[in-house]
C-alpha cells in the first residue's frame, strides 16, 4: 500500500476514534469527520462507503487481531492446549479494550462479544471438527467465551494479571472436567 494512502487511513482511523469517544456512531458526519482529519471528503469516499462501513472495518480489525494473536498457537489437544489459547485470548481482548470500548459503545455492546465468540469457535471448530456438531460443546465454548468476557468488562480494578490468571485457571477446569 502506497505510503500516502497509509498516512490517509490512518488520519481518517484517528479522527474517526476521537469523535466516537465524543459521540455515537449514527451522530458523527463525513463532513465532519473529513475536517478533522483534514482530508476532503471525496478522499474519504475513496476508501469507504459510508461512517458505517468504517467502523465494520475497525470492528473487524480488532476482531481479526485477537483471533490472529492465537494462530501463533499449537492446537494438539484441546484440554492441554486450552490453557495457553485462553490466556492468548484474555490477553488480546485486554490489550485491545480501549479500542473496544470506543467501537462498541453506545449500541449493542453485546456485539463485539458475539462476532468475537462467533470468531474463536469457528478457529476451534476448524481445528476439531469433531466438537463442531455438539450442543453441549457449543454451550460450554459459549459460556467460556461470553463468561470470561463480561469477567473483564465488570472487574476493570482488578490488576490484569491476576484477571488473566484466575479466568484463564477457571476456564481451564471448565474445559478439563468436560469429557469431549
Amino acid at each position: 500500500m502506497d505510503l500516502r494512502v497509509k498516512r490517509t487511513i490512518k488520519s481518517i482511523n484517528e479522527a474517526f476514534f476521537e469523535l466516537r469517544k465524543k459521540k455515537p456512531l449514527d451522530k458523527i458526519s463525513v463532513k465532519e469527520l473529513s475536517e478533522l482529519a483534514m482530508i476532503n471528503k471525496a478522499t474519504f469516499y475513496l476508501h469507504y462507503h459510508d461512517i458505517y462501513e468504517l467502523s465494520d472495518t475497525l470492528e473487524n480489525e480488532i476482531i481479526n487481531k485477537i483471533i490472529n494473536e492465537t494462530r501463533t498457537l499449537r492446537f494438539i489437544n484441546l484440554k492441554s492446549d486450552f490453557p495457553n489459547f485462553a490466556e492468548t485470548v484474555s490477553k488480546a481482548i485486554i490489550a485491545n479494550a480501549g479500542e473496544i470500548e470506543i467501537l462498541f459503545s453506545g449500541f449493542d455492546n453485546n456485539d463485539f462479544i458475539n462476532r468475537l465468540e462467533d470468531s474463536i469457535k469457528k478457529y476451534i471448530f476448524s481445528s476439531y471438527p469433531s466438537v463442531r456438531n455438539n450442543t453441549e460443546n457449543n454451550l460450554l465454548f459459549t459460556f467460556i467465551i461470553q463468561g470470561a468476557f463480561h469477567t473483564y468488562v465488570r472487574n476493570t480494578s482488578v490488576r490484569t494479571d491476576v484477571l488473566v490468571d484466575r479466568t484463564t485457571s477457571m476456564m481451564t477446569g471448565l474445559v478439563n472436567s468436560y469429557s469431549f
